[in-house]
């Protein structure tokens, strides 16, 4: 930008990117009176002019679109608050993008650990619930009512320990994964937080009887996709991936122990029948 001395009329040249739209008094380099300067121009006397609005960053002006309300669960009269927790799981299903954007909620770990707690829980029993009535309905042959009954409660009562192990180990895998793909912008606490609204919200639909677990199963996995994509700042591949690789590793280990067990047993049947053939000279039949 060149600029004209208002007394001297001599010329000088200034970086443009280096002005506000404030003015600035500046000493003239060539007669040493002093003028105002900024981005529109030289003054005699100095005048304010309203700063221009700083362009924010997309992900700021997409926050800025949604509300600031605050997550309807941060406002529980008790962790029982079926209210707060139907508001809350449906802004998560319905709108996932929007209410990561707005709510951080991956910046409120012991409020989602307490959401996955009980009502993560609560749908796993759910489930649980459906298949032992349908097996009542259809006859259990091999345990009685007692001792299905017993088997049905202890195994409520171990359903929150394996609901938090399992989303502790899953959540820990997904972000190494994530980080693997350098798409982990944030600490494994902002996965596991992200995973747990979503586990949490997703219970919402065991309440319709078989078809409810897999409708959770699939919501969850695109709800969760999401929450990472926005959460860690990356892409919907690299959250698409960081999540069905760990499902997929976990399926070849259980695959690679079964062949390796009907292996095993093979050749001890191989190597008893081979023994039998040696010492009867003849096939058994």
């Amino acid at each position: 930008m060149i600029i004209t001395c208002p007394s001297c009329r001599k010329k000088s040249k200034v970086d443009e990117s280096r002005l506000s739209s404030r003015f600035v008094p500046v000493p003239c380099p060539h007669c040493g009176i002093t003028f105002y300067l900024s981005r529109y121009g030289v003054r005699t006397t100095r005048v304010e002019l309203p700063e221009l609005p700083k362009v924010e960053p997309q992900r700021q002006q997409e926050q800025e679109k949604y509300s600031v309300e605050t997550m309807p669960w941060l406002k529980r009269s008790s962790i029982f608050d079926v209210g707060a927790y139907y508001k809350t799981a449906k802004e998560f299903l319905l709108r996932p993008e929007a209410s990561f954007l707005r709510w951080k909620p991956e910046e409120k770990f012991n409020d989602s650990l307490i959401f996955l707690i009980v009502f993560g829980s609560l749908g796993k029993i759910l489930n649980e619930y459906w298949i032992y009535l349908l097996t009542s309905l259809v006859g259990n042959v091999e345990r009685g009512p007692i001792e299905s009954v017993f088997t049905f409660s202890v195994s409520a009562l171990l359903t929150p320990i394996g609901v938090v192990l399992g989303t502790f180990v899953y959540s820990a895998v997904t972000h190494f994964m994530l980080y693997i793909f350098k798409g982990a912008k944030k600490s494994w606490h902002a996965t596991f937080a992200t995973i747990a609204w979503v586990s949490g919200s997703v219970s919402l639909l065991s309440v319709f009887p078989l078809i409810g677990g897999l409708a959770a199963s699939v919501w969850g996995f695109i709800s969760m996709m999401v929450g990472l994509r926005v959460v860690h700042e990356t892409s919907s591949v690299k959250s698409f991936f960081a999540l069905t690789l760990p499902a997929l590793i976990i399926f070849m280990v259980i695959l690679v122990f079964i062949f390796a067990i009907l292996g095993t047993t093979l050749l001890l049947g191989l190597s008893h029948i081979l023994q039998i053939i040696q010492q009867q000279g003849r096939f058994p039949i």
